[in-house]
């Protein structure tokens, strides 16, 4: 079959890659001497968004969550507070999201399959970013990058093929940052893949809040990100007694189906006792795929509907800068 001819915008695209990619390898050159330590885990909170005594998911989320009392993150990670105080002092925890892969698409915030050992099964994928760890739906990223040619991209991305998300080029003028020029510094929503310059963030996303009760909110706040500035973007509503969008963005799997996804495993790894010596017949074509679909695809056989619903926006911030 031919190949088609690329189109302007995809050469434009795929020359983006090109200087991420070379952007990325510098960045790694400059971290690799002995003196130099890369920075592990995200400066803030996933939950609340704010700062401060924060551990670090050894899974691949390179998300951070506060463990202790100060903040009321404990609850939403179903955990109590010994068994913080626990994690904390053994500096070794794995959300439940990474631990089960199962992570929540950036653009829906559904839940899926991250497993990339079973591809069959696999439902979000990982941005290529080192810097990055964002899942999306094929679908979803598909229809926000490339509207009119998202078949194509699609299958790229459900192939298990290399993509950068939307995350690494402003909405706007659709160039990437530039951290020595403080006008093309990245304002980054933290709670959808929306990204301005600084130079092309909207003037409703303000630096501080204007005053009066019914006074706009403030959505943007430096020095919080490493070279980038964070931000709500407007499709979020802002909680005045919070100062920030409502806190229920981040969905991990129910108990019940971790559950049953240890219950599956531990018989996975349980010794086989059956006498080799019986003999039984073959079980029917029927009964052959039923199992086999058993074993290898347990995340679409027993995830309960709920866990795939859209969460509603959620929150973060930061208070008091």
């Amino acid at each position: 079959m031919a190949r088609k001819k690329a189109t302007v915008e995809q050469l434009r695209t795929l020359n983006k890659v090109r200087e991420f990619k070379r952007r990325r390898n510098m960045h790694k050159a400059a971290g690799a001497g002995p003196g130099n330590k890369v920075a592990k885990g995200e400066n803030v909170c996933a939950i609340c968004d704010d700062g401060g005594n924060l551990t670090c998911c050894e899974g691949c989320c390179q998300r951070s969550f506060h463990l202790d009392n100060e903040h009321n993150c404990i609850k939403t990670l179903g955990l109590t507070i010994q068994e913080a105080k626990n994690i904390i002092e053994k500096e070794d925890f794995i959300c439940k999201n990474c631990q089960y892969k199962q992570h929540q698409c950036f653009i829906c915030g559904s839940l899926g399959s991250s497993d990339d050992t079973d591809t069959s099964s696999q439902q979000v994928f990982q941005c290529e970013h080192d810097d990055c760890a964002r899942f999306y739906h094929p679908k979803c990223v598909a229809q926000m990058l490339y509207p009119d040619s998202q078949e194509l991209f699609e299958l790229h991305v459900a192939a298990g093929e290399s993509f950068t998300c939307p995350m690494h080029e402003c909405i706007v003028c659709k160039e990437v940052d530039n951290k020595k020029d403080k006008s093309m510094q990245f304002a980054v929503c933290r709670r959808c893949p929306t990204v301005y310059h600084r130079k092309c963030l909207p003037r409703d996303i303000i630096f501080k809040p204007k005053k009066g009760r019914r006074g706009p909110m403030r959505r943007a706040w430096k020095n919080m990100l490493p070279d980038r500035i964070l931000i709500f973007c407007m499709k979020h509503e802002i909680v005045r007694e919070l100062q920030t969008p409502a806190r229920n963005h981040i969905v991990f799997p129910e108990s019940n189906v971790l559950k049953t996804f240890q219950a599956l495993y531990a018989q996975r790894e349980a010794p086989d006792h059956s006498s080799s010596k019986q003999t039984h017949s073959s079980p029917p074509p029927a009964a052959r795929d039923q199992n086999q679909c058993y074993c290898s695809s347990p995340l679409c056989s027993f995830a309960p509907s709920s866990v795939f619903m859209r969460p509603h926006p959620g929150s973060s911030g930061w208070l008091d800068d």
